[in-house]
């Protein structure tokens, strides 16, 4: 099997991602995964496939393990895992790089759709070889 393509990102928590509790919002990591799906997108797919396809979420699983609060620094990874017919499920893992704590554990399910139709699309190999690691 090959070895997939991780992506990580660094994100400083500031006081517009807090709640009412004074933690990050559970939306706003939502949001930050949905970055990070893109951005992992498009740094590995070229200028043709980003014109041809669009990701659509058809399913969220999100586990929330702790809090994180302004100043902390996060690290968030992604990487595409199981892959059936025109959905592809997406892991998340954000954890706080002080101690190490994984905050969120996540897994998206995206379909992929011509962007010309907007219709679902069997992914083929060469949208599954984006993430492969080179």
């Amino acid at each position: 099997m090959a070895t997939v393509h991780v992506f990580t990102k660094e994100i400083v928590v500031l006081p517009t991602h807090l709640d009412a509790l004074q933690h990050v919002n559970n939306v706003q990591y939502l949001h930050w995964m949905m970055e990070a799906a893109e951005a992992h997108w498009k740094v590995r797919s070229t200028d043709a496939q980003q014109s041809e396809f669009i990701w659509v979420v058809s399913k969220h699983e999100i586990h929330y393990r702790g809090a994180a609060r302004t100043g902390d620094v996060l690290e968030l990874t992604t990487y595409t895992g199981e892959c059936t017919g025109a959905g592809w499920w997406r892991h998340f893992s954000i954890r706080n790089k002080a101690n190490d704590a994984t905050i969120v554990e996540a897994k998206t399910l995206f379909v992929l759709l011509s962007r010309k139709t907007q219709k679902p699309l069997r992914i083929q190999e060469a949208v599954l070889n984006i993430f492969r690691q080179a």
